[in-house]
C-alpha cells in the first residue's frame, strides 16, 4: 500500500512467519508382540516332569540290579585260592581280608580286600584277583625274618636289613642271630643286607643260621658267633668284605688241616689276620 507524500513509495512489509515447530513423538515400535500359550507351557511341564519320572525309574531299576547280582547266591565263592603265605595261616588270610565262602563274588571289594592284607605287618605286598563267577585268587609276598632284635626289653622280628617286623608272639618258635647295632653308627641296613645276601649265597664257610648273634660295634668292627662251633668271627666293618674274603681262606686252610675244632676265634683287620686256638685239656 502506497502513501502519499515524502520522496517516495514506501512499502509495507509483512511480518515474518515463524517456522512451524515439529514435535517428535515416539514411533511405534514395528514387529510382532508374543503372546502366551497356556497349554502350550502345560504341555512342556508335563514333559520335563515326565523326563525326571523316567530318569528316577531309571536309576531305580539300575540300583536294584546291582544289589541283586551282588547278593545272589548264584555268584556265591566256591573258591578262595591263597598263595605266597608262610607265617599267615589260610583261615588268618581270611579272617584279616573279611572273607568267607558262599559270599557273593561281586560283592567282594578288591581294593578293601588288598589294603586290608597290606596293613598286617608280615605282608610286603599283595594283589587280589576275581574269576567269574565263583572263584578269587589271593597271591602274597611276605616279608621274611632274619634276626631277633632287642628293645626296650621287648624281642621283636627283622628282615634282612635290620628292620623291625613286629614283636614275638607266645607261640613263636624260630630260632634267628640276635641282632645289635650301635646307634652312634647310625643307619647300617645296607651293610646287614649286604652281610646277609653274602652268607646265604654259602660264600663264607659259615651261614647266618649257624649264628648266635651279630654285633655292629660301636668301634667299627662287625662281630658273628657261631653257637654250633662256639667260635668268633671279627672283622673291620669299613672293609669287611676284603676281610671276609681272607677269613674265608684262612677258614677253608685250616679245614684241610682238620684244626677247625681247635679254633676259639678269628679276627681279620688292617689286611691280616689272627688265629685264637683252643687250649688242650691240660695244658697250661
Amino acid at each position: 500500500m502506497m502513501r502519499p507524500g515524502g520522496s517516495g513509495m514506501q512499502r509495507r512489509t509483512q511480518p515474518a512467519r515463524k517456522a512451524p515447530v515439529r514435535i517428535n513423538r515416539p514411533r511405534k515400535e514395528s514387529g510382532h508382540s508374543l503372546s502366551l500359550n497356556p497349554s502350550g507351557a502345560m504341555k512342556g511341564l508335563m514333559l520335563f516332569l515326565a523326563g525326571l519320572l523316567l530318569l528316577g525309574l531309571l536309576g531305580t531299576g539300575l540300583i536294584y540290579s546291582y544289589r541283586l547280582i551282588t547278593t545272589t547266591p548264584a555268584l556265591g565263592l566256591t573258591e578262595i585260592s591263597i598263595s605266597g603265605n608262610q607265617r599267615l595261616a589260610y583261615g588268618q588270610v581270611l579272617e584279616i581280608a573279611g572273607l568267607r565262602l558262599g559270599e557273593n563274588s561281586l560283592g567282594v571289594n578288591v581294593t578293601r580286600v588288598e589294603a586290608a592284607l597290606s596293613q598286617n605287618p608280615w605282608v610286603e605286598f599283595v594283589t587280589v584277583r576275581r574269576e567269574l563267577p565263583d572263584k578269587l585268587f589271593i597271591t602274597l609276598v611276605e616279608r621274611q625274618p632274619s634276626f631277633w632284635v632287642r628293645q626296650d626289653g621287648q624281642l621283636f622280628f627283622a628282615d634282612a636289613e635290620g628292620r623291625i617286623i613286629t614283636q614275638l608272639s607266645p607261640g613263636d618258635s624260630a630260632s634267628l642271630p640276635l641282632l645289635q647295632v650301635a646307634p652312634e653308627l647310625g643307619d647300617q641296613q645296607a651293610t646287614i643286607a649286604a652281610m646277609v645276601s653274602r652268607m646265604n649265597k654259602q660264600a663264607l664257610p659259615f651261614a647266618l643260621g649257624q649264628m648266635a648273634w651279630v654285633k655292629i660295634t660301636e668301634s667299627g668292627q662287625v662281630e658273628l658267633y657261631l653257637d654250633a662251633l662256639r667260635l668268633r668271627v671279627r672283622a673291620e666293618l669299613s672293609d669287611w668284605q676284603t676281610e671276609f674274603d681272607r677269613i674265608e681262606t684262612v677258614w677253608r686252610d685250616l679245614k684241610l688241616r682238620g684244626e677247625t675244632g681247635q679254633v676259639s676265634a678269628i679276627e681279620a683287620s688292617d689286611g691280616k689276620i689272627w688265629v685264637e686256638m683252643r687250649q688242650k685239656p691240660g695244658s697250661s
